[in-house]
């Protein structure tokens, strides 16, 4: 929706999700746990037998499947990214009709931005450890 709200697209969220075309401005997962390691282990880990939970194919680059449990700490990472390599093939493969690329112009030469939050997670409510 903030891709259409800033005039970046014309479709709507759901067009964009499904075509791919949000991976274009978003390549990246959502977050991650935190823990011991930078990127923490375990966010596709859905027993204690070790199965695992792949990411949808749309989404290859989610780490984090698994179901959030109550005091997990976790990043939240929403960004917005204007990469030529990226555009150039969403061009190819026909989604450029749906990008408004004065408005792409506009954005490229600051590359993009991504905001990353750190979340405790609570039983009806989050808390944001960076705010």
């Amino acid at each position: 929706d903030i891709l259409r709200d800033f005039d970046v697209i014309s479709c709507d969220a759901q067009t964009a999700l499904e075509s791919g075309l949000s991976n274009v401005f978003f390549p990246h997962g959502l977050g991650h746990y935190l823990g011991l390691q930078v990127h923490d282990i375990g966010g596709r880990q859905i027993d204690e037998d070790g199965n695992t939970l792949s990411p949808p194919e749309l989404h290859p680059f989610l780490r984090l499947t698994r179901t959030l449990q109550e005091n997990n700490v976790l990043t939240i990472e929403p960004g917005i990214y204007f990469i030529d390599m990226l555009l150039d093939e969403a061009k190819a493969k026909g989604l450029g009709k749906y990008i408004n690329w004065s408005r792409v112009e506009d954005f490229k030469p600051y590359g993009g931005i991504r905001i990353e939050d750190n979340i405790v997670v609570k039983k009806n409510k989050s808390v944001n450890l960076t705010r």
